[in-house]
């Protein structure tokens, strides 16, 4: 069947239109595929990110129970608490970008419980040491639960981190594969195109000949010969182009050349054989040896002796498609000294990406990062000795002081009695053989035994303070408190007193002693307060972060902020005892109590100390962190 000339230019203006309909779906397709892979890149990086946040927040709980274990300092416990409310709604949110995936999300669960079982260890350790001590403590944390909760977790994080990478190079490698078959298709295509269309050419030209061959045949020749001149011309446009293509060629191999040896990182170049192509500067310095002396050698001579095999080995997976990651090697100098490098290499492929032309590696010199590291390592491990070492030491003083001081304290009772009752037998007796001076120095040694035995009783309930064992439980503070004001009820009999009570928050500690503190600081405020006309004390608290501050306020008095820092000493006092009585131990019984409770006091005052009715406000903390357990 012959078609005419018209069918025949119909026919391949189609097929050149859909050949021109499928390259453009082809680069629509492939933008498409590129898209995708950006998804897919950004996906991968979420999930590394977020599994990397997980492990964070693990190693706050580990770090923070190992801290609070050391130094017994409560603040530490911040990151602890924090990483407790977030960690599951992070793991949560990781859980959720991976729904498809059943065993990354078997991970998950693993990881759900190796969290929670990490989280109730620290929790544990933490008990431990504000009940027990650190002894009890250290003894619970060498069991190495810790560390292996802590290995697995950092172990499956590495797992989903490793299977999302090789995930994504799997769907990656795809993706290249398949855009570098729609290549060579689209290349086949836009030749057979080409070809189609020049014969579509032919065929409208062999019929315009045909119609005009007597007429045209003069002008024919003459488009003839200028055909010729112009492919004589685009000959020669194309040899001068190739001239210089291979010059800018040139340009960019010494370009490419000198931007290896100006690069700080350490350079080199290995073929299929692992014989060394290129060498650049930096490395030059690193091994001492020089470009022109390593190029055809093979990388053995870059290796100590004793690691010579197990280096090549490594190397030698690369000719295999594998790349380093920051692989560790051994670089021996020619001075026989051994460099420490961190080697990441990519191999070039050849035009049809079958097989490896050369590998080219970059390496970062670690070798004083290592030993820095080292010499950390041994340094924490001597400090954290020395701190365990110290806080013994302390603890056996301290224990040593409290015992003195309770002896010496008992010791002294016995001979006070003896001078006291002495002294009463002398004046009962023998008054009428004593003048009034005798008598009066014989007043005075009774009174000053008095003084002293209560100075001694006083003693005694602060050593006490630093020995009794804590019974920690949950307080109701406004209870505690009215019980206290109710002790103070003859005291306060015929005085104009207003007391604001405030709603308190509840405490922690042991009952007996918390309920001393307040009765301490509330005598303090009734006494120093009894001279104004009208005595006003206001009593409350607020829970701030990790600990509650609680205050009491009165309008009497006060004292004079240079001596702030004598007021929780034993014995300070800052007031005349014919003006106030007392000897001096309350407050350093409430600043003893409230220690061992975790918290601190403090006092501020506007006033002089000496006249005036501005006042003084007490403050003391209790942690919180314990109510959290009750």
């Amino acid at each position: 069947m012959k078609f005419s000339v018209n069918k025949k230019i119909l026919i391949f203006s189609c097929i050149i239109l859909v050949f021109n309909v499928f390259i453009g779906y082809t680069f629509y397709d492939s933008k498409r595929k590129l898209a995708e892979t950006e998804q897919l890149v950004q996906h991968t990086e979420d999930v590394i990110s977020r599994s990397s946040g997980i492990l964070l927040l693990f190693k706050d709980i580990e770090n923070a129970a190992r801290g609070f274990v050391l130094t017994g300092d409560s603040t530490i416990l911040s990151p602890l608490f924090i990483a407790e409310k977030t960690i599951f709604s992070s793991i949560g949110q990781l859980r959720k970008m991976m729904i498809e995936k059943p065993a990354q999300q078997q991970r998950l669960d693993s990881i759900s419980i190796y969290v929670q079982n990490r989280l109730d260890f620290s929790l544990h350790q933490v008990k431990l040491r504000s009940n027990k001590g650190l002894e009890s403590a250290i003894a619970y944390s060498s069991t190495n639960k810790g560390k292996y909760y802590s290995d697995r977790m950092s172990r499956l994080t590495n797992d989903i981190q490793m299977e999302e990478v090789a995930v994504f190079k799997r769907l990656k490698s795809t993706n290249e594969r398949r855009m570098a078959i729609v290549n060579w298709f689209s290349a086949g295509m836009f030749v057979l195109m080409t070809v189609f269309t020049l014969f579509l050419l032919y065929v409208t030209a062999k019929y315009l000949l045909q119609i005009k061959e007597k007429e045209k045949h003069a002008e024919e020749l003459v488009i003839a010969n200028n055909e010729l001149a112009f492919q004589y011309k685009e000959k020669e446009r194309m040899a001068d182009e190739l001239i210089l293509k291979n010059e800018e060629q040139r340009e960019t191999n010494e370009y490419l050349g000198n931007l290896l040896d100006c690069a700080n990182a350490p350079i080199i170049v290995w073929d299929t054989h692992f014989k060394i192509t290129r060498f650049n500067k930096a490395f030059e310095s690193l091994t001492g040896r020089i470009e022109k002396d390593v190029i055809g050698k093979t990388l053995e001579i870059l290796f100590p002796t004793d690691s010579v095999d197990s280096s090549m080995d490594f190397v030698k997976r690369t000719h295999h498609g594998e790349q380093m990651e920051g692989a560790e090697m051994k670089i021996i100098h020619i001075d026989g000294s051994v460099r420490i490098l961190l080697l990441s290499s990519a191999n070039i492929m050849t035009s049809d990406g079958k097989s490896v032309l050369v590998t080219i590696g970059q390496g970062y010199d670690v070798t004083e990062r290592k030993r820095a590291e080292e010499e950390i390592r041994k340094l924490n491990e001597t400090l954290e000795q020395r701190v365990i070492d110290r806080t013994l030491q302390f603890e056996a003083a301290n224990k040593e002081l409290e015992s003195f001081s309770y002896s010496v304290s008992h010791d002294l009772r016995a001979p006070l009695r003896h001078i006291g009752g002495f002294v009463d037998l002398l004046i009962k007796s023998n008054s009428s053989q004593l003048n009034d001076t005798g008598l009066r120095y014989l007043k005075i040694i009774s009174e000053s035994a008095h003084e002293m035995g209560e100075l001694i009783d006083a003693l005694l309930t602060f050593s006490r303070l630093g020995r009794s064992e804590l019974q920690g439980t949950r307080l109701n503070s406004k209870s505690m408190v009215t019980r206290a004001l109710k002790s103070f009820t003859e005291e306060l009999a015929g005085r104009n007193v207003e007391i604001k009570l405030s709603d308190l928050p509840d405490a922690w500690g042991d009952e007996n002693l918390i309920y001393q503190v307040w009765i301490n600081l509330i005598s303090n405020a009734i006494k120093y307060s009894r001279n104004v006309e009208k005595t006003v004390i206001e009593i409350g608290g607020n829970i701030e972060g990790d600990k509650t501050i609680f205050f009491i306020k009165d309008n009497g008095v006060g004292f004079d902020m240079k001596y702030a820092d004598k007021l929780f000493g034993v014995f300070q006092r800052l007031h005349k005892v014919k003006d106030f009585e007392g000897i001096g131990i309350g407050l350093a019984n409430v600043n003893r109590i409230v220690t061992r409770h975790g918290g601190k006091c403090w006092a501020i005052s506007d006033s002089d100390g000496i006249s005036g009715d501005k006042g003084a406000t007490f403050f003391f903390t209790n942690p919180t962190n314990h109510l959290l357990k009750i």
